[in-house]
Formats: C-alpha cells, sequence, structure tokens
C-alpha cells in the first residue's frame, strides 16, 4: 500500500485512509475512495435484492425499476460527491494555509529558544514546546536525537529496576525507532546514539546482563511487529543480588 506524509502533523500513513490517523486530516484521496466504496456496496446490495425479487416477479419488470433505482443513486451519489468535495477543498485549504501560516511564526519565534536547550541539553524546556506545537517540533532536524537522548537520561537516572525499565533498556538497545526514526538523524548524531548505546551496554553489564543475553530476551519477548511482552521479560529477568 502506497504511503504517504501527512502535511499537517508530518505523521506517514496509508493513501487509502480517509484521515490522518495521528492527528484527523482529511486526506482528499483516500476520503474520496472510501466514498465510492460505500456507493459501490450499496449498488451491489440493490443488485442483490434484484436476484431475490426476481423470483416472484417478472425478470424485465424487476430490472427496469432496479436499472432505474441504481441510476437515480448513482446521480444522486454524483451531485453529492462534487458538491461535498468541492466544500471539503476550500475549508481544508483555507485551514491548512492558516495552520501553515501560524507554523511559520510559531517557528520564527521559537527556533533560537529550541535550538539552546537542544544544546544544553534542556529537555523540560524541549518538552514544554513540544506541547505548544508538536507539528512543528515533530519535523524540526533535531527532534529524533532529542527524543532519544531524553529517553537515555531518564535510564541513567531511573532509581529502580522492573520489567518495565528493561523493556524501556530494550528499545533503546535494539529498537531505537520505538522513541525516535533514526533515518532523520544526521550522522553525528548517530554517532552519539551509538556511543550512549555502549554506555548502556556497560551500565548492563553491572547488573550481569551481556548484550547477547539481552538481545535474546528482546528476541523472545517481543511479538511480529517488535513490541515487548512485559510477561515475558519478567520471566526472563535476573533475581537483582544485593551487592
Amino acid at each position: 500500500m502506497k504511503k504517504i506524509i501527512c502535511k499537517n502533523c508530518g505523521g506517514q500513513f496509508d493513501s487509502s485512509l480517509s484521515k490522518c490517523p495521528y492527528c484527523g486530516t482529511m486526506n482528499k484521496k483516500g476520503a474520496y475512495a472510501d466514498f465510492r466504496k460505500k456507493i459501490s456496496g450499496m449498488i451491489d446490495s440493490m443488485l442483490g435484492m434484484k436476484d431475490e425479487a426476481q423470483k416472484s416477479v417478472s425478470r424485465m419488470i424487476v430490472s427496469s425499476v432496479l436499472r432505474g433505482l441504481i441510476l437515480v443513486l448513482i446521480c444522486m451519489a454524483l451531485g453529492f460527491t462534487a458538491g461535498y468535495f468541492q466544500n471539503v477543498n476550500y475549508y481544508n485549504d483555507k485551514e491548512y494555509d492558516q495552520k501553515t501560516y501560524d507554523n511559520i511564526v510559531w517557528e520564527d519565534e521559537n527556533l533560537e529558544k529550541l535550538e539552546e536547550a537542544y544544546r544544553n541539553e534542556d529537555y523540560d524546556t524541549i518538552k514544554k514546546l513540544y506541547y505548544e506545537n508538536s507539528s512543528v517540533i515533530y519535523n524540526w532536524e533535531h527532534y529524533a536525537s532529542y527524543c532519544l537522548k531524553e529517553e537515555f537520561s531518564e535510564l541513567k537516572e531511573e532509581p529502580y529496576f522492573s520489567k518495565y525499565i528493561l523493556a524501556k533498556i530494550l528499545y533503546f538497545l535494539f529498537y531505537p525507532d520505538y522513541y525516535a526514526n533514526t533515518n532523520k538523524m544526521s550522522k553525528e548524531e548517530y554517532d552519539e546514539y551509538l556511543a550512549d548505546r555502549e554506555e548502556l551496554l556497560q551500565m548492563m553489564k553491572e547488573k550481569d546482563y551481556t548484550e547477547v543475553e539481552l538481545k535474546e530476551i528482546y528476541k523472545e519477548a517481543s511479538d511480529d511487529y517488535g513490541y515487548l511482552d512485559y510477561g515475558k521479560i519478567e520471566e526472563m529477568m535476573k533475581e537483582e543480588t544485593d551487592g
């Protein structure tokens, strides 16, 4: 299935969907195809009715009536579709243009603050700015790196070790795209991620976990989509022992 990128939030989804699953923005082609599919279903239902009716009424009369009804239905559908999508296109384009303008203004006012927070590893400020305008932050060039850096910072400071923390560690080590699309990272940022990854592996060695063992836990506890089962993780965890 062809993938498209939402022009509002930047999320990627199937072109057949009528709306973006992340922000709800209408996908015109998908919505139109969905509408046509519903009309086709209605026509198929009418044709099914024809087969039932032919058992008791003259085939010629029923066929003529149903053809007329189907023709009327198609004309009504086409008329409704033309008017509906004309209005949708107008309002969606108008709303999109306004949102685009607002995003540009917001980015001009906050980009310097965002870049400074990134340099200083001030993740609280970045998080606040994300809540103000997530669509701009999501498309920010350092967004992927920020997600991984913030997660690594939290994992280093986590006082308790549990199945949930181990799951986060496994995602960070073997499925970093769970937190961020690493394809969007620069080479320098990706090298920093690899360094953080090595540091995390060293931390886990102190808990008697080797990289091979961690990878085996991830493999055994993950489903076909790479998501982890906390119950399986708990079963495979080593018992904590005091120093």
